[in-house]
């Protein structure tokens, strides 16, 4: 907090307060007057929640982006004839075909996992992660102890390629799993115990003696309830006189091993392409408009122009553009006069103006770098492209102050 003549007149009126107060109560003891100093108020920071809600802007960039695990829209504006800011379609122009950006657009349905790799990475959704009530947090286990575990539940399975949120997501999986098993068997050992407890019979068995005795019966449910006497055996049935064994059947002969096939000739060589004749050159005059990367590429060789470091049809069309205003520099400095050496070169830098948190700054197409309306130099953007790398803790304290 800055030390603005208003914290001053707060101190002095905190501090003479405290002094009146031990006055009237006849104190004479010095405040602590770290603790009398003025609190700064608090910054309002906006829901991400409340954001991710928001319908969609069509004045915004539609990329969505991830803040506190909640999907927001954008809020820098679309360059012309793009539904991308600067830096989403730089990102969108270096994906391969039928990728996207991260996160998705935000007038499309949210995605379960990230959208510019192939088989992207699952994305922790704040409302979608799963409630830990009833867990066995994990996030202190190790990798190595959660895949030993695994491997006694899952013995056929190799889990060192999952990575540690995979890895984690399946151990609670079996660990719920585990649980019920648990339970459920609790259930049938008390199921059959009260099952054993309904198949007992008492019966009343009096001796010659004239004593009583109770008798338990267990049985189980299918026998018969009665107790009636058992019957006599039947006599067993004599036995039949044993017959003659049978032949045993003679071993059929073995079947004539079948003759090996011949061995197929092998088939001769492939005559050797005859080498293509020889290309004339090319004509290195430049073309007036390339329409696309290839031709920009091809168009860039002829002319010996380095396309390092360029994504995109916007940057090849820029970096060709100044290719052309180069000959036509050194044309009219060939044909002009020695006084035009003299003149000051023009500023090219070109600027695009946008808005985050409601402050506006200039993003400098050719370099990346963004500055305030001042033309001061404040940092670059990160590598998602959703917050500012900030050159220094001043520019930072500034955009806190005048965010809205």
């Amino acid at each position: 907090m800055k030390l603005t003549q208003a914290v001053v007149d707060q101190w002095l009126e905190a501090a003479w307060r405290d002094g009146y107060a031990k006055g009237v109560d006849g104190r004479d003891d010095l405040p602590d007057f770290a603790s009398l100093k003025p609190e700064p108020p608090k910054a309002e920071k906006s829901s991400f929640e409340e954001a991710s809600k928001l319908p969609f802007n069509p004045d915004k960039c539609c990329a969505r982006i991830l803040k506190d695990g909640w999907g927001i829209q954008c809020t820098r504006s679309f360059m012309d004839g793009c539904v991308f800011c600067k830096t989403h379609q730089k990102k969108f122009d270096s994906l391969e075909e039928g990728l996207d950006v991260p996160f998705g657009r935000f007038n499309e349905e949210r995605p379960t996992h990230s959208k510019d790799k192939k088989e992207g990475n699952k994305i922790a959704w704040a409302d979608t992660k799963p409630s830990k009530k009833g867990k066995t947090p994990s996030k202190s286990l190790k990798v190595g102890e959660m895949r030993d575990f695994l491997s006694t539940r899952i013995p056929n399975e190799n889990f060192k390629g999952l990575k540690k949120a995979d890895l984690r997501d399946l151990y609670e999986k079996e660990k719920e799993k585990m649980a019920s098993d648990s339970s459920s068997s609790s259930d049938e050992e008390s199921s059959e115990k009260e099952s054993s407890d309904e198949n007992v019979s008492v019966i009343n068995y009096s001796n010659s003696s004239g004593e009583t005795y109770e008798v338990e019966i267990h049985h189980h449910p299918s026998d018969i309830t009665s107790f009636e006497p058992e019957p006599e055996p039947a006599p067993e049935p004599e036995p039949e006189p044993a017959s003659e064994p049978a032949p045993e059947p003679e071993p059929e002969p073995a079947p004539e091993p079948e003759p090996e096939p011949e061995p197929e000739p092998e088939p001769e060589p492939a005559p050797e392409p005859e080498p293509a004749p020889e290309t004339e050159a090319v004509d290195s005059s430049p073309v007036d408009s390339p329409n696309t990367i290839s031709e920009y590429k091809a168009l860039f060789k002829k002319l010996n122009i380095d396309p390092e470091g360029l994504k995109g049809k916007r940057d090849y069309k820029l970096k060709h553009e100044e290719y052309l205003k180069e000959l036509e520099d050194q044309t009219e400095s060939l044909s002009g006069s020695d006084s035009d050496s003299d003149d000051l070169e023009e500023d090219k830098s070109n600027y695009q103006a946008f808005d985050l948190d409601g402050v506006e700054y200039l993003e400098d197409e050719d370099t990346g770098k963004i500055y305030n309306p001042k033309h001061q130099y404040v940092g670059v953007w990160n590598e998602d492209g959703d917050d500012i790398v900030w050159s220094s803790d001043e520019f930072k304290e500034q955009h806190e102050t005048q965010r809205d």
